[in-house]
Order: structure tokens, then C-alpha cells, then sequence
């Protein structure tokens, strides 16, 4: 193929690059380009289009992604056969099929796609291919030094949490991070988990086989009351932006946190879930650093502040446990691709990453200050100091949610966090991250001031 034509619209938000991705990858689903055929190289292509060479090379980073083409070194890019179920697993036949999304989803796991640091990104990532081409070998089990290293310098320097490259794993989310914790710690333990909270984690601890106790909060978060009498050993806390409720656990309560896991010789997961994004509040450092880091497990992720699709998370192990790691799951493989962990290397230790969170925390901050401006007064607002979603209780919001739902607008309530009975809160939980203003504007039609 030498070259093919595409009007691009004009008329819309949506960015060139995006419409060329999608262009391409609905003539290879519906066959138009062919297996095998070899795309346009991104010059030639972008001076038949009259665009530039960034656009297209973004473009084709998506499509490489995604399956859609096969970047071949020194050659070009190819067009893949697409499957009708590419990437997706093979269902029973009494299988539903998943619904489709909504048009709008005001959801907490969305990122603001169009910021990410697309052409920054290419750059490293051709850098580092091109060069390295050991990184197709196997790296070490824990992640390679290098980024396990900025990591420490980053979290040092931004959340004050005191550890050596030594102390840090690298893994595919949080998730996985948190199955191999499981692991080290030992079987048939005993964990506190937050209720209101987070469900993935609370299912993953109980399919480890350990048993849970459910500890409710207050205006500074976790109940230390409460898990004192639980008999806990383990409690999974998210003190910079609890999940959901958006309280920030302040210091006071932080060292009760602490002196419980000292005294008893406990353990404290501090999942630092949205720690970056602080609007209108003093950065409070992590526990981990304010404990000596012997009794507290930190775990974070870059998803938040690049991309859920970039798989990039990272535990802080004590010294305790980590002997308990080196000793008997060494031999597990990593679970982050090598090229992708050096290019987020570079992307850290080249200053990229902290330009980048500045310029996400602007676009996030007005993106709040309009959704609040969207809801005309008519909701007590919470939690709209860190993170990115806000609560909105109103005594109306049942009626809210069923009045969106008809416009293919989906919202949240609240009452579905919770584990141990459903309570009657009134409170929406917004996402906004993942929205555009239009979006936003669209709630103004459903928050009307009495």
C-alpha cells in the first residue's frame, strides 16, 4: 500500500491522530486492508495527509498496541489479522454479552486520555527499543534496577517514604502486587478492611483464604477503636484519598495507625491510592516514612497519573518481609515488560514525569471547579480537596442516577461501597476525570437549585 485518503473533520474536539486510528483500524476490521499489507511509512503518509509525522506515528503506536499492526524494525508497520474477539476471553455459549457502555461514565477509574504525553512517550520508547535490544531477554524478578531506583528517588522526594531499590517490586497493578503480597505475608491471616472501601481488594485478600473484618470510619478515616477490637493483624488503608469516601487521614490518626501495627507487631497496607492529585490541602508524607518503614507496606501505581493501560505499579516491602521475599519468591518472573519499564524510566528520571503530573493537576483542578459549578448549589459537596471524584449527597440522588441513566448518562451512588449491609447515604460519587466538559455541563440539567 502506498497511501491512502482521509478527510479529516474539522468541526470536531476529537484530534487528528484519533481519527486516523480509527480510520485504520475499521478498514483492517472490516478487511479493506489486508493481513500482511504494509502501511504507508509515517512520512510518506503524513505528507499525503498533510499532517504531521507526530500525528501518524501516535496513531500507529495505538494501532501496534492494540493488535491492529505489527511494527517490524527497519521495515514498517503491517497490518494483523483482527479476530471478531481479539483480546477478549472465550466465552460459554450461556454467556451474556457485555453490555454496552454508556455514552457518558462519570466512573473513578478514568484518565483525561487526551493528555496523555503521547509524542514525549514515542520518543523514549523508539529511543530505548532501538537501543537496547538486550531488554528482550528476561529481567530481573523484581523489576530491573534502574527503574526501581528512580522509583526510590521519586517517592523520597514526593511522598517522603525511606526505602532503597532493594525494598521495591515492581508489578503488572496493584492487583497482582497485592496477590503476591498475600503470599509473603502467609496464609490464614487476618485482615481489616475500610467500608465503605474498595471491592477488588477486599476480594482478593478473602480468595487468598484469609478472613476480613470490615472497620468503619469517621472524619479522620480508618476507626484505630474499631480494628483494635477486630483482632486484625492486617489492615489495607488508603489515608492520602480514602476509597470512596475522599477523607484524608490526618497526622494524629496516622500515628494511632502506626502505634497499633508497632505495639501488637502488625502490619499496615498503605495503598497511597491518588496521593498526586492534592488541591487544596498541605501534602501530608506517607506513613511509610513516618514509621521507620518496619511495619507499614507501601503500594502504589503510575495508572493514575499516565494511563490504567500502562501496568506499572509498585510495592515498598520492610526489611521482615523482604527476607521473606528473597528467601522464597525469587524466582518469580516480572510481570512489566522490560522496554516499558525503561521507558518509564527515562520518563521519571528525565523530569518528564513531574512536568507531566503539573500540567494533569491544572487540567484536573478546573475540570473539579467546573463540576462543582455544574451541581448550582443544590448538593453538599466532600472530598473535593484530593482525588479525582467528588461526593455529592442530595436527597434527590436516587432520583438523579434513574433520570441520567435515561440519557445514557451513568452516576454512582455511594451505598454500593459498602461490604457489610447497603446503607442509605444520599451521596452520588462523580468521577471526572475521564469526562469532557460537555459531559459536565450535562449535569446541570438533573442538580437543580430549590
Amino acid at each position: 500500500m502506498n497511501n491512502f485518503t482521509l478527510v479529516f473533520e474539522t468541526d470536531t474536539k476529537k484530534p487528528m491522530y484519533e481519527q486516523l486510528y480509527q480510520y485504520i483500524a475499521d478498514s483492517i476490521k472490516s478487511e479493506i486492508f489486508e493481513k500482511g499489507e504494509r502501511m504507508p511509512s509515517k512520512k510518506s503518509l503524513a505528507a499525503h495527509l498533510k499532517i504531521s509525522v507526530n500525528t501518524v506515528e501516535i496513531a500507529y503506536l495505538i494501532l501496534v498496541q492494540e493488535g491492529y499492526l505489527k511494527a517490524v524494525p527497519r521495515s514498517g508497520y503491517y497490518v494483523q489479522k483482527i479476530e471478531p474477539h481479539i483480546g477478549a476471553p472465550v466465552r460459554a455459549e450461556t454467556e451474556e454479552t457485555p453490555k454496552p457502555r454508556p455514552r457518558v461514565d462519570f466512573r473513578t477509574n478514568a484518565v483525561d486520555v487526551g493528555s496523555f504525553p503521547y509524542s514525549t512517550w514515542v520518543k523514549l520508547s523508539k529511543e530505548i527499543m532501538y537501543s537496547n535490544p538486550e531488554l528482550l531477554n528476561a529481567g530481573e524478578p523484581r523489576g530491573d534496577y534502574e527503574l526501581r531506583e528512580s522509583i526510590a528517588r521519586y517517592l523520597a522526594e514526593f511522598r517522603g517514604v525511606k526505602c532503597s531499590a532493594r525494598q521495591i517490586i515492581v508489578g503488572a497493578g496493584i492487583e497482582y502486587l497485592l496477590m503476591l503480597l498475600t503470599e509473603i505475608i502467609g496464609k490464614d491471616k487476618i485482615y481489616a478492611v475500610e467500608n465503605p472501601g474498595y471491592s477488588k481488594t477486599e476480594r482478593i485478600i478473602k480468595n487468598a483464604g484469609n478472613e476480613i473484618k470490615y472497620i468503619g470510619l469517621d472524619e479522620k478515616g480508618i476507626r484505630v477503636d474499631e480494628l483494635e477490637a477486630s483482632g486484625a493483624e492486617i489492615a489495607y488503608v488508603t489515608p492520602s484519598h480514602q476509597f470512596p469516601s475522599g477523607v484524608t487521614m490526618p497526622m494524629d490518626r496516622r500515628a494511632e495507625l502506626i502505634a497499633w501495627a508497632e505495639t501488637g507487631r502488625r502490619y499496615i497496607i498503605e495503598d497511597d491510592y491518588n496521593s498526586e492529585f492534592n488541591f487544596s490541602i498541605k501534602p501530608i508524607p506517607a506513613m511509610q516514612g513516618m514509621s521507620g518503614g518496619g511495619r507499614v507496606i507501601y503500594l502504589s501505581t503510575f495508572s493514575r497519573v499516565l494511563a490504567p493501560s500502562i501496568r506499572a505499579a509498585y510495592m515498598v516491602l520492610p526489611p521482615e518481609l523482604l527476607n521473606v521475599y528473597e528467601r522464597n519468591f525469587q524466582g518469580y518472573s516480572s510481570t512489566v515488560p522490560r522496554f516499558e519499564q525503561h521507558t518509564l524510566n527515562a520518563f521519571i528520571s528525565g523530569g518528564y514525569l513531574a512536568r507531566h503530573l503539573n500540567r494533569v493537576k491544572n487540567i484536573y483542578r478546573k475540570r473539579r471547579d467546573r463540576l462543582i459549578r455544574a451541581l448550582n448549589g443544590s448538593a453538599r459537596i466532600s472530598g473535593e480537596k484530593t482525588g479525582l471524584h467528588i461526593l455529592a449527597e442530595t436527597p434527590f440522588a436516587d432520583n438523579i442516577i434513574k433520570e441520567a441513566a435515561k440519557r445514557d448518562i451513568c452516576l454512582y451512588s455511594l451505598d454500593d461501597y459498602f461490604f457489610t449491609e447497603r446503607k442509605k447515604t444520599d451521596t452520588l460519587i462523580i468521577g471526572y476525570a475521564g469526562v469532557s466538559d460537555e459531559n459536565i455541563d450535562e449535569l446541570k440539567d438533573f442538580f437543580i437549585k430549590e
